[in-house]
Order: structure tokens, then sequence, then C-alpha cells
């Protein structure tokens, strides 16, 4: 057991340098967030929608642009490996499938996380929206649901990898995945913001504990079978 663990913190490592070295991911997700809360902010100003409204549109248009903009920025997550075959070198080297997955679930899943943390700001800033005195609440639902849509692109990509198409494959393929996901963020969002605190009757934070549950296992064991193919 030990030996998998440093065999998963040396990919882990692994991960963090070759983000670090191209900023693909990151460049693509903070401009995102920029430019679609700048875009959302013009036009609900042009609109002359008051803030009770505003406040009612924060928690849809939130997890709308987080889950596009993410889907969208994780197809250059893996390019690199992917068009070098460095997945198939990995598993000749003796990584397992689960470790790559796990490696690459982790790092993405912290990325997707501060993207949502950045959008929520930003967009509270071009609504004018009051930051909200439970936020903690927020960001448990930001990371859940950050770790749900790593574990889906993280395994899309690996199955739409040999794609020429794979820029428009995993986007398609990965947004109905992620329905329950987004109804989860919308609904639990929204008793934040409108009603002032989670419910403690919701039955949303365990819906997304159990599709962060199934897309987990699902990933660790389909994720080597589809690099292999």
């Amino acid at each position: 057991m030990r030996l998998w663990l440093t065999g998963l913190g040396a990919l882990i490592i692994k991960e963090l340098r070759l983000e670090a070295r191209g900023k693909e991911t990151v460049t693509m997700l903070f401009c995102n967030a920029i430019l679609a809360c700048a875009l959302v902010g013009v036009g609900t100003s042009s609109a002359f929608l008051d803030k009770a409204t505003t406040t009612r549109l924060y928690p849809m248009l939130l997890w709308i642009l987080f889950l596009l903009s993410a889907s969208a920025s994780a197809v250059r997550a893996h390019e690199q490996e992917l068009e070098g075959r460095g997945l198939e070198g990995l598993l000749l080297a003796g990584a397992s499938g689960a470790q790559m997955f796990l490696s690459k679930l982790i790092v993405m899943s912290t990325l997707f996380f501060a993207h949502f943390l950045v959008l929520a700001l930003v967009l509270g800033v071009a609504l004018d929206q009051d930051a909200p005195p439970t936020f903690v609440a927020m960001i448990g639902a930001g990371l859940g649901s950050s770790t749900a849509l790593a574990s889906v692109t993280v395994l899309l990509s690996a199955v739409a990898g040999t794609s020429r198409l794979r820029g428009v494959l995993l986007p398609l393929l990965s947004l109905p995945l992620l329905f329950p996901v987004f109804f989860c963020g919308v609904e639990m969002t929204s008793q934040v913001v409108v009603g002032g605190g989670l419910d403690p009757a919701s039955p949303w934070p365990l819906i997304l504990v159990c599709a962060n549950a199934l897309y987990l296992v699902l990933g660790i064991n389909l994720f080597e079978a589809a690099v292999r193919e």
C-alpha cells in the first residue's frame, strides 16, 4: 500500500509540473470566468433588472457558466499526454489506471474548485450581489461539484482521446452526465443565497455525494480500459 501511495504521489507531482509548464488549463479557466462574468454583467445591467431579480438569477447563471466553462477548458488538460501516448507509457512503466485517474482527479478538482471560487466572487460583483453570510455552504457545493466534474471529464478525455473531434466530443458527452450536479448546485446555492442558509432536510447534498461516488467508481474501474482502447 505504501508503494502504491508513493506512485500516486509521483503522478500527482507530474500532473502539477505539466500544468505549471503549460498553464493552458489555468489560463482558459481564468479567462473564461472573467469574460463570462463581464458579458453577464453587461447583459443584466442593460436589461434594467432589479437586485431581487438578479439575486434569484445568480445561482442558475453561476452553475451554467461554471459547468460550461470548466468542461470546455478541460479539453486542453491532457492534450500533450494524449498526443504523445504518455498514458500508454505510464502503463508500461507499471502505473495502474486507478493511480493515473486519481492523480488527474486531484489536480483537476483543485483547478475546478479554484475556478468556481473566482467565478462565484466575480459574478457576484458583476450582478451587484452582497457576499452571502453562509458562503461556506456554497464552498461545499462547489467542492463536491468540482470533484464530480473532474471525474467525468478525466474519464471522458481518455475515451475521446484518439478522436480528432475531441474538443467537441468532450463537452457534448460530459454535460448530459452532469445534470444531477447542475440541479444539486442550483438548488443548494438558491437555498444559501435566497433563503439565507442550507435547509438541513434538503436531499440535494446527499444526491451530490451519491453522484460523486458513482463517477469515482466508474472512473477508477474504466479509466485504464479507456486508455488501452
